[in-house]
């Protein structure tokens, strides 16, 4: 019987910083056949250090990338702190994934709309890096609502030139000067629910949310509006995890563990428990 808390060593291979307090880290399987484990887009794994913890984070690299896979990390604690510090060749723990990603086939048949903002864009990265590695799989279009407090809190930026020629990418910045283009993408001022407001929505599509509870309660709601029906609603509930395999309880909401039952949820199955967003 597999050890669902065994804990192997992935070595760093790449460090960016992305902005003034997140990193990515490239990291390799150390004594694997490939580099990389298999995932699906939407699943987290839990990364550790010896003495300082272990948290659990999203994958953030394509599924189809075999040779190493990708962590987006925020510096907000003492075990990110201490990632921080790490350099290429150092060794972290490993365990997963764990959750329920985008499995199904629903996603390639139908149009998809990503709504993120702020670090809620770190788990849509393996999607949408899927997505354009991807191209015969995923044939339909695929539009991105990204919102962040200033130009200096946007992630990936270096990867939207590669992203826009497959998708319809629009930012919004809570503080900044409208109508800039950052890395060639038009950029608005306010918040993400403006998005709405100002561009054609894609149609027959899939919604996927991730980001502030609030942020989520009012993207909910245009949705609604454009007439997405609550099962073509998804929100990633990540932010509340810690075993990672449903045994602490730490992130149960109503009936469900967020590790076991998620991170992925349609709306329709969580709109009515309080505290859900």
């Amino acid at each position: 019987m597999k050890n669902q808390y065994q804990t192997q060593e992935a070595k760093i291979i790449k460090i960016t910083r992305d902005s003034a307090d997140v990193k990515l880290f490239r990291l390799e399987m150390v004594g694997g056949s490939v580099g990389a484990p298999e995932f699906y887009p939407g699943q987290i794994m839990e990364i550790s250090l010896p003495g300082y913890g272990e948290a659990p984070v999203a994958y953030c690299s394509s599924q189809s990338q075999r040779k190493y896979f990708e962590i987006c990390v925020r510096e907000i604690g003492l075990l990110t702190k201490r990632l921080h510090e790490l350099k290429v060749g150092d060794t972290i723990g490993v365990r997963g994934p764990y959750g329920n990603g985008f499995t199904t086939d629903v996603i390639k048949k139908r149009n998809m709309l990503i709504v993120a903002g702020g670090i809620g864009m770190i788990p849509f990265r393996s999607l949408l890096e899927t997505a354009c590695d991807n191209p015969d799989e995923y044939p339909k279009d695929i539009q991105v609502f990204y919102g962040s407090k200033n130009k200096e809190g946007l992630l990936f930026e270096k990867d939207y030139d590669k992203w826009c020629q497959k998708i319809d990418m629009h930012l919004t910045l809570d503080e900044g000067k409208e109508g800039e283009k950052i890395e060639g993408v038009y950029c608005d001022i306010g918040l993400i629910t403006k998005l709405f407001e100002k561009t054609e929505v894609i149609k027959d599509a899939i919604a996927i949310v991730c980001g502030p509870p609030v942020m989520c309660k009012f993207v909910v709601n245009e949705l609604k509006k454009h007439d997405f029906a609550d099962e073509d609603i998804y929100l990633s509930l990540e932010r509340r995890m810690e075993c990672g395999v449903g045994q602490c309880e730490h992130c149960a909401v109503g009936p469900y563990f967020v590790c076991k039952d998620g991170p992925i949820f349609s709306w329709d199955k969580i709109k009515g428990i309080k505290g859900a967003i």
